[in-house]
């Protein structure tokens, strides 16, 4: 592209020559290379040599300028150095108009050279294949003997020379070019990520192997694509196999140096040095988020949970968090124990299903404790794991902060008033987030509850709904606590800029309890029959039927059932644990969708919600 500066005569014009980068196949998304550009030593030699490829780029460049500019448009993708290099009078409107004239009048000096210096033997294939042809080679060479400076590194207009996939030669920057060979280079790993009988899904980013003996070299492939961009934000391994130095190797790279954000197994041999599978990995979900490593194991086949998580913390060198299910290691404590003490930089851990004296051991009594945050969910539920957990948690000087707000409400008052107790004298921990119910009006949580609420400022959050904290709260004696009337199963327990909210009792002040309640659903012992129940974990109740919809999580099932009758009906779920669309793993919680007539429910164990 000639760019003309005017002067008097164009015969004395000062001709430079600039490239275009052949970003894209559309016109109107190219630009001027990032290059100061040439000056053209024999203006008028140059311009009848080459002027069916001048024609082609003046109609680029006249068409960037009819869509507001020859470059500036497009200074946002291209190189930032086409800044530095470009004259600042393209800023000026004025400018624009001069270069829209001038455009003008080289592509009328085109045509008029172009057309005294046709040769009446060339044919129009011949004319037609001219235009078309691409300078290459000694083409090059020639071009550059028209000019004045060249580059030492014969890279023209700081051009890079690409071949696209359908075969086209592009010459592009070095943006571009950087762009265009990365996009090579991950379409030929998805390509052998296939070949080695993997399939990735472009839309959605996941992988799946299934059924593969994975190989050294597959791996080797794996984690070159990996860390080298390889975009996956799933990956799930199912019905292979796989050395355990390459599963080694492999999460290295996953953990600490990959973008994937979920890794799953499922029905994993891992074979030793002889080839023989050493153990399986029946399920596996580890999830990555932050600084938060989330694992969860079969609770079927524990034996391969403790090499996995050993693997897996062993190669851990950046999350600092770790929440894992307790369920996944029973019997296995010891093991459980020395496993933690592999990984160094751990500081929380969030426990689901603490219930086991064991694994409370395991966590309070490691050799190299940096633990500082504490999270509960689902756990001490069993009376005997109360007191142990204050006893431990009195004797630990180390915790900062302790969390136990989740649906494992607690209500045993010997429990709360001794943890207050403990937590009011203790020296490390600054925090408690706590969800207790049962509150009697002069009762002892409640006292020891205000007490602490007065005097004691580790107490964070708080979920309960008596008058007694309402009226403190309104007293504005609970600066730091925040209050929460929601239902405790549609919480969100992340920190918000929000103000508390107020609790507002909706019993009135003279309501009396009676003495014994009714049963209105099971109450024939635990078990899988329509008139029993096993372990419900969540009602929600239809209000004009009285009909209450359960989640009966050990029976991976919904029921249904009309309270005071005898037997309940399944909805859903009902055939066995399993990830089938007509199975349920442990249900925990329903809604219903009046406007479609349906239900959403959350599978917990499946890891999912389905409708």
């Amino acid at each position: 592209m000639a760019l003309i500066n005017s002067v008097r005569s164009w015969f004395h014009t000062h001709y430079k020559l600039y490239f275009l980068c052949e970003c894209s196949h559309e016109p109107h998304e190219m630009h001027v290379a990032p290059h100061e550009g040439y000056s053209i030593k024999t203006p008028q030699e140059f311009i009848v040599r080459y002027a069916p490829y001048l024609r082609t780029t003046i109609k680029i460049a006249q068409l960037l300028l009819s869509l507001g500019g020859l470059v500036i448009p497009q200074l946002g993708s291209a190189s930032t150095a086409i800044k530095h290099v470009l004259p600042s009078k393209f800023d000026n409107d004025q400018y624009y108009e001069d270069m829209k004239n001038q455009l003008k009048m080289i592509d009328s000096l085109i045509n008029r050279y172009d057309n005294q210096h046709k040769h009446p033997d060339t044919s129009v294939t011949g004319q037609q294949k001219s235009i078309a042809a691409p300078l290459q080679g000694a083409d090059l060479r020639e071009l550059e003997s028209y000019l004045e400076r060249v580059d030492n590194k014969r890279s023209l207009g700081n051009l890079y020379r690409t071949v696209t996939v359908d075969g086209h030669v592009r010459w592009v920057c070095l943006q571009h070019y950087d762009e265009i060979s990365f996009n090579n280079e991950m379409r030929k790993y998805i390509s052998d990520f296939e070949a080695m009988g993997g399939k990735f899904d472009l839309k959605t980013k996941a992988a799946v192997v299934i059924q593969v003996n994975i190989t050294g070299k597959n791996v080797k492939m794996m984690c070159e694509a990996l860390t080298k961009g390889f975009n996956i934000v799933e990956l799930m391994l199912q019905d292979s196999s796989i050395s355990e130095d390459d599963l080694k190797t492999l999460l290295d790279v996953i953990i600490n140096r990959s973008a994937i954000r979920c890794l799953r197994m499922t029905n994993v041999g891992v074979r030793n040095f002889l080839g023989m599978v050493k153990y399986t990995s029946a399920y596996m979900v580890i999830e990555f988020n932050n600084q938060l490593l989330k694992v969860r194991l079969s609770d079927v086949n524990q034996d391969a949970n403790i090499p996995i998580l050993t693997q897996l913390l062993q190669q851990n060198k950046i999350y600092k968090k770790l929440d894992f299910s307790a369920s996944d290691y029973l019997w296995y404590e010891g093991n459980f124990r020395r496993c933690l003490e592999e990984n160094k930089i751990l500081t929380g851990l969030t426990v689901e299903h603490l219930n086991n004296i064991d694994i409370i051991n395991s966590i309070f009594h490691l050799k190299t404790n940096t633990l500082n945050q504490l999270k509960l969910i689902g756990s001490l539920c069993i009376p005997s794991t109360l007191s142990h957990f204050c006893e431990m948690l009195k004797n630990n000087k180390i915790l900062h902060d302790i969390d136990l707000m989740d649906l494992a409400d607690f209500e045993d008052e010997t429990f709360v008033i001794n943890l207050l107790r403990i937590l009011r004298d203790h020296k490390s921990i600054k925090s408690l987030s706590l969800h207790i119910q049962g509150i009697r009006p002069s009762g002892q949580i409640e006292s020891h509850l205000i007490k602490s609420l007065q005097s004691d400022h580790f107490m964070r959050r708080l979920y309960e709904d008596k008058t007694q904290l309402q009226l403190l709260y309104d007293s504005g004696s609970l600066i730091q606590l925040k209050f929460y009337e929601q239902e405790r199963s549609n919480m969100m327990l992340n920190e918000t800029s929000e103000q508390p909210h107020r609790v507002v009792p909706t019993i009135p002040d003279n309501a009396r309890w009676a003495q014994n309640g009714v049963t209105v659903a099971g109450g024939h012992g635990e078990g899988s029959t329509n008139n029993k129940l096993c372990s419900p974990y969540f009602l929600c109740v239809v209000d004009d039927d009285q009909i209450g919809i359960i989640a009966d999580t050990w029976n991976h099932r919904i029921i249904q059932w009309k309270f005071g009758k005898r037997n309940g009906q399944v909805i859903a779920g009902g055939n066995g644990n399993g990830n089938r669309l007509d199975q349920l793993h442990c249900p925990t919680d329903i809604l219903i969708d009046k406007e479609t007539n349906s239900f959403i429910i959350c599978d917990r164990n499946n890891r999912r919600v389905v409708r």
